[in-house]
């Protein structure tokens, strides 16, 4: 039998050159290449599951090896590249078992799956970051998510979601109507697309350690006076929708308080 090269490398040394790839890369290069990197495989716990991008074959074949518990970063995919990804998904894992995940990105993932994920976040006591990405679909339905304006149903979903909110440093979602509530002790970086601007005041005390701010939102009173006190800062991006903007602007806002 032909010897493997790769045999010869230390465990520590194989599994820093994981680090460079995505799961299904790493199973694809490296499955049944040898016993010894077999075993190498199995002991790698820092797997970042990418599905994105991927064919169908990628992804089955990648699920046929993921151990949740050693998966830190998961990507799920529903656009138009990767149609039923997610429910194919969902019936093989609970979102919950990844229990030492630290990043999870959801692309395109409409509301007939939110709950099966969202309720299973609480869970998950290292995330730390939550990025919902949804450039090909309407969202709508997420902004009705309200805590003052919803069924009780509903407000069991807005609690498990929200529970897990207060832990992350890194947050991106669509709408953020219903943050108000909600404290932000340790985030760095948020992006929402679309809130009310009563929303981004809220931020100004919720998330004391925000960095970088990037956020739509909607303001049709040129009368009102308000000011953001973000001088923690370091990057803000902020787009205004509304009437009679330039006079908001140069009367009525303070950004920053340096």
């Amino acid at each position: 039998m032909a010897c493997c090269l790769l045999d010869v490398f230390p465990v520590e040394l194989i599994h820093h050159l994981f680090n460079y790839f995505s799961a299904h890369e790493i199973f694809y290069t490296f499955t049944n290449v040898s016993s010894y990197i077999d075993h190498v495989l199995l002991a790698y716990s820092n797997y970042c599951v990418n599905f994105k991008s991927v064919t169908k074959k990628e992804f089955d074949f990648a699920c046929q090896r993921i151990i949740p518990d050693q998966v830190i970063s998961l990507i799920l995919s529903d656009n138009e590249d990767t149609p039923g990804q997610v429910e194919l998904f969902l019936s093989r894992f609970q979102i919950n078992q990844f229990t030492r995940l630290r990043s999870l990105t959801l692309v395109d993932v409409g509301p007939d799956f939110w709950e099966s994920i969202v309720t299973k976040l609480i869970d998950l006591k290292d995330l730390r970051s939550f990025v919902y990405d949804s450039p090909n679909r309407s969202d709508s339905w997420i902004s009705k998510i309200s805590y003052e304006d919803v069924t009780e149903l509903d407000k069991d979903l807005f609690n498990s979601y929200g529970g897990v909110l207060p832990q992350l440093n890194r947050l991106k979602l669509s709408h953020g109507d219903f943050l108000a509530s909600v404290q932000f002790p340790y985030l760095h970086h948020l992006i929402i697309k679309g809130c009310k601007a009563d929303i981004i005041k809220h931020m100004c005390c919720a998330a004391p350690q925000l960095k970088s701010l990037k956020t739509e939102f909607r303001h049709y009173q040129s009368n009102t006076e308000f000011s953001f006190p973000f001088a923690q800062l370091n990057r803000l991006v902020l787009q205004i929708e509304g009437e009679n903007l330039i006079e908001l602007i140069h009367r009525n806002i303070i950004l920053l308080n340096y």
